[in-house]
């Protein structure tokens, strides 16, 4: 009975272990924005079919997320670095090739079609105002993603 009891809390302990690891991963790859009423995130440098991640620290200490992407087209896009299916695991995505990958089921997006997803994974959409290469975001829009994370 005890060696069930050890194994089981071994089990349990390398599982916490891995979820630690999966959110650290998930959130070191990503660039840190501050603002009070909003963020302002210089994209003038964002190449047509490439994405960056960046997060934003809310007042309750909670690390946002989100992702801001240029298509094929010029146009900027943005979404949280999250799914409503998938944020319950709180690995979001990765980009690489000019896609977002979602580190849960695999699912890929073309930054050009990001928004729209696929199946029940689909990356929720973030409110945001592209002037000049400067996208601004409000805070407010970035603290209601506050459940994705």
């Amino acid at each position: 009975m005890r060696r069930i009891r050890l194994k089981i809390l071994g089990g349990l302990v390398l599982a916490a272990g891995a979820a630690a690891f999966f959110i650290f991963i998930a959130a070191s790859d990503c660039t840190t924005v501050t603002g009070n009423d909003e963020v302002a995130v210089d994209v003038s440098a964002l190449r047509p079919g490439s994405a960056r991640l960046f997060s934003y620290t809310d007042d309750a200490g909670k690390r946002l997320r989100f992702v801001l992407a240029r298509g094929l087209d010029g146009k900027v896009r943005s979404v949280f670095d999250a799914c409503r299916q998938c944020s319950a695991f709180h690995r979001g995505y990765r980009v690489a090739g000019g896609e977002l990958i979602c580190r849960v089921c695999g699912n890929h997006y073309p930054v050009d079609r990001m928004t729209e997803g696929q199946a029940s994974c689909v990356p929720v959409s973030l409110p945001h105002k592209d002037d000049s290469g400067i996208v601004h975001i409000k805070t407010a829009d970035l603290e209601a993603g506050h459940a994705l994370f």
